[in-house]
Order: structure tokens, then C-alpha cells, then sequence
């Protein structure tokens, strides 16, 4: 850094009043010139990370007005309330849910910049298109998994049994997601196909929701709250995402992220939803999805974060190893595939699971 002292202030004093004019005109001009931001986006807690957004502030030189949800069922609930926004973050588990309750409207592709750019099988999935239209601009996508010390914890296999082992009671963390949390018990009760239920299958993830709810020694609601915990020690175990284990590895915190469990991972894309209570500018809107659809936007949040980005180019610019030391160098829509990957189920099925999980997690 330059420090100006005060020995050089009378050679350039004439010069500097001069130009402080000047100086306040441009300023006035590039401030009158730039947009000024309307736009609300509802999200993930954790997700105003301002490196996803260069283009938009670039041009709007402030914003969005974030407000944030724990999961996706809480924002839904918020939204069906009255709550009004812009563009939301739901997951591609949501859309059915969230178009039939009327809270979405269509996605344009031809203002979508990177549109041809986003990998086909993600940005086509079947989920996402419903009546001939998109519902959701495909933007992060990666797995959830178990977080641990490895200073702390032990183990002879990758397993999500770690989570309801009584060796950790008190010790363990899960967050307020219900999708993930059902997900996650269903592979442990050893439900073949998750998203379709027999009625025999109900009692099996009970007795494992159960299991893991005696284990846990606090529901996490966002990521800040897990990492401060892991870090500090006061849980060994955790249910999360690669963006903690970046993030705690960076502070120097001994942990893993379980990569390749026995049971396979639990895999998940989400992306932005046109909200019908938006009231800012549709140019806006889009300015804002193609700042996170950009390369350089996604380059952050795969390195940073540990996600995968739906941008193909945004992929490439990623160093191999970086890639392999997440478990993203392979193909995104095999990734996905090979995982137990969280999709829509019927709504009855859904209702009945969520007021079982609702129950266990209260203590009855």
C-alpha cells in the first residue's frame, strides 16, 4: 500500500483541487448511468457469497435484497403465506410442487445466455420440463454426505451408519432439510426405490428416523452454524454439504467428506425460479441468473464451494485435480445417476413422510 505523508501535500495541493472536481463529476456520471437494483432473491442461507454475482453488481452496483430459508419446505410455506420475491432457489424435487401451487411462471431459454451452454441432461431433465415448458434454470448440483473428524472419529468403511452408531451420541448434526433427511434414512432402511413407497416400507424408515434423531445433538439450519460446531468439537459427525468441508479445511480443521459411502450418495440439482409475485424488471431477473450462469461465476462456486456447475464451460475452467479432490471430474448426469439422487415424489407420499419426520423429530 502507498502512504501519502504530509510532506508531499504541498507540491500536489493545487493539483488535487483542481482535479477533485473532476473526480466528483465522473463519479456522478457512472452513478447516474448504472442501473439501480429492484431485484429480491429468496435462497439457501449462506448463498449471498458475492463472488457468484460480479456482472449483476457490475452493472447495478448493489443488490440483490436477499432473504433466506433453512430448505425448500419452509420457503415453499413462506411463498404459499404471502411472501413476495423475485427469483427463489428451489430444487429440482420442488417444481412439480411449486408450479402446481402457482408459484412459478416459465422460464424464457432466449434470455438465458449460457442456455446452450448448460449440460443437456440437466438442464432437459424431466422434472425441470413440465406442459412443454421450463420451470427452473439449472445452476448447482453436487451430493450431501457425512462430515467428520478425522482427529475425533475412526473408520473402517464409508458408511452413513456412522450417523446412528450409539458410539455418537450427542456427538452428531443433521440439518433442517427434510428431502435430504428422508433421502437419507430410506438409503439406510435399504429402500430400493425411495421416491415410490410400499406400505411396508414406512415402519423401516421410521425405526431409522428414530435412530438417528436419538444421536443428534442439535438440527442445524444453516452452514455457518455446523462448521463452528465441527470446528470447535462439540459434533464429530455431521450431514452436509462439500461447501462446509471446503470451508472448514481452509481454517484447518482435521475432517473428511465421505465421497464414496457403501450406500452411494445422496445427489441433488437445484437452480432459479421466476417467481409469479416478481414485480422487478424481467431484463433484471435474467441479468441476475445469466451473472451466476457466467463462467467465471460457476469457476467460483465449484472451488469455493465444492458444487458442480450446470455452465459446461464454467467446468473446463477448472483444473482436473481440483475436480478429482471433490469427486466432480467424471460425467455430472452419471454423477447423479449413480447416486440416490433426490427427486419428486407424489404428494400423498410426501405428506405422510414429512408429518412421520415432524413427529420423530418433536420427540414422539
Amino acid at each position: 500500500m502507498i502512504e501519502r505523508t504530509d510532506r508531499s501535500r504541498p507540491r500536489w495541493a493545487r493539483l488535487a483541487k483542481l482535479a477533485l472536481p473532476a473526480a466528483l463529476l465522473a463519479t456522478v456520471a457512472v452513478t447516474a448511468l448504472a442501473a439501480t437494483s429492484t431485484l429480491r432473491y429468496f435462497t439457501w442461507a449462506g448463498y449471498d457469497d458475492p463472488s457468484f454475482r460480479k456482472p449483476y453488481t457490475d452493472k447495478y452496483g448493489s443488490g440483490p435484497q436477499f432473504s433466506f430459508y433453512s430448505g425448500t419446505d419452509e420457503g415453499f410455506t413462506k411463498l404459499q403465506s404471502g411472501f413476495t420475491a423475485d427469483i427463489a432457489h428451489p430444487c429440482i424435487h420442488d417444481v412439480k410442487k411449486w408450479k402446481e401451487a402457482g408459484l412459478l411462471q416459465p422460464i424464457d431459454p432466449s434470455k438465458v445466455a449460457a442456455w446452450n451452454d448448460l449440460i443437456p441432461e440437466l438442464r432437459d431433465a424431466d422434472a425441470l420440463v413440465l406442459d412443454g415448458k421450463h420451470w427452473l434454470v439449472p445452476w448447482e448440483w453436487g451430493a450431501s454426505s457425512v462430515l467428520y473428524r478425522t482427529d475425533k472419529v475412526q473408520i473402517t468403511e464409508q458408511s452413513f451408519t456412522i450417523l446412528t452408531d450409539p458410539k455418537y451420541k450427542g456427538k452428531v448434526s443433521i440439518p433442517d432439510a427434510f428431502d435430504e433427511i428422508y433421502q437419507l434414512t430410506a438409503v439406510l432402511a435399504g429402500i430400493k426405490h425411495p421416491l415410490d413407497l410400499q406400505d411396508s416400507d414406512y415402519p423401516l424408515i421410521e425405526a431409522q428416523m428414530k435412530a438417528l434423531r436419538n444421536n443428534v445433538r442439535f438440527i442445524w439450519q444453516d452452514p455457518a452454524q455446523l462448521e463452528q460446531a465441527m470446528a470447535s468439537g462439540e459434533i464429530e459427525v455431521a450431514w452436509g454439504w462439500p461447501n462446509s468441508f471446503k470451508n472448514l479445511r481452509k481454517d484447518g480443521v482435521p475432517v473428511n467428506f465421505m465421497l464414496e459411502p457403501k450406500e452411494g450418495l445422496v445427489t441433488w440439482l437445484c437452480g432459479f425460479a421466476h417467481l409469479k409475485s416478481a414485480t422487478a424488471p424481467v431484463e433484471e431477473v435474467y441479468d441476475f441468473i445469466n451473472a451466476l450462469e457466467d463462467p467465471e461465476s460457476g469457476k467460483n462456486l465449484v472451488q469455493n464451494w465444492g458444487y458442480g456447475h450446470a455452465n459446461s464451460k464454467a467446468l473446463a475452467l477448472v483444473p482436473k485435480a481440483d475436480l478429482e479432490a471433490i469427486g466432480l471430474a467424471g460425467d455430472p448426469s452419471n454423477y447423479l445417476k449413480k447416486g440416490n439422487f433426490l427427486g419428486p415424489m407424489s404428494e400423498k407420499q410426501r405428506e405422510k413422510l414429512q408429518t412421520m419426520w415432524d413427529l420423530v423429530k418433536a420427540g414422539n
